[in-house]
């Protein structure tokens, strides 16, 4: 059925391409700044690498800790630690069975337990799980919030964290670190030859 208005699908085609190229044109804004502060965080110790981390990150502290090897990377109130074991997995071992995690719950203990709760997911192209939680301190008036991924890469265990505290809301730089985390990549370890 024509239009009763002479022109109205030419206004209408007018107003929908405004709208996507005022849409374009904010989230250009919008994003300009992360693409322009953004690099790349390489902990070679442990075969790691983070894409497009905003600028503020610290450089990874990275310590050798029997069984394996540590890292922790800052950004504002969020902290990411990854932990890398040293000695293959033992055959069979996977993230999604629940005995197994009941064992790293028990090995690493921590706030958070992932026997019982979590989701599979991804990381960098391996099988993972993954727990997000978050609880409160009333005798400090805190949300500790907490982003817990298992993974094993090339028959190594990885533990990835982050955590921040926040009040009265989850701190951004926990979601940019989780984000991150998102976007890892494993890669061959590298560690300097000693003597």
């Amino acid at each position: 059925m024509p239009s009763p208005f002479p022109g109205e699908r030419t206004q209408n085609v007018k107003i929908r391409h405004m709208r996507r190229s005022s849409f374009l044109s904010l989230s250009a804004a919008l994003l300009w700044p992360l693409a322009a502060y953004a690099s790349d965080v390489d902990v070679p110790e442990l075969g790691v690498r983070l894409s497009t981390v905003p600028d503020g990150v610290t450089q990874p502290q990275v310590t050798q800790r029997p069984p394996g090897y540590h890292a922790v990377i800052q950004y504002g109130l969020a902290k990411l630690e990854i932990f890398r074991e040293d000695d293959p997995a033992p055959p069979g071992s996977d993230v999604a069975d629940p005995r197994y995690r009941a064992l790293l719950d028990r090995r690493y203990r921590g706030n958070v337990e992932s026997k019982a709760v979590g989701a599979p997911t991804s990381l960098g192209g391996h099988s993972a799980w993954t727990v997000v939680d978050a609880r409160e301190d009333s005798s400090a008036d805190l949300t500790h919030y907490t982003c817990l991924s298992y993974v094993i890469v090339d028959q190594h265990l990885y533990r990835l964290a982050v955590t921040a505290d926040g009040s009265p809301g989850r701190p951004p730089q926990f979601d940019t670190l989780v984000k991150a985390l998102s976007r890892v990549s494993f890669e061959q370890v590298q560690r300097p030859s000693h003597g």
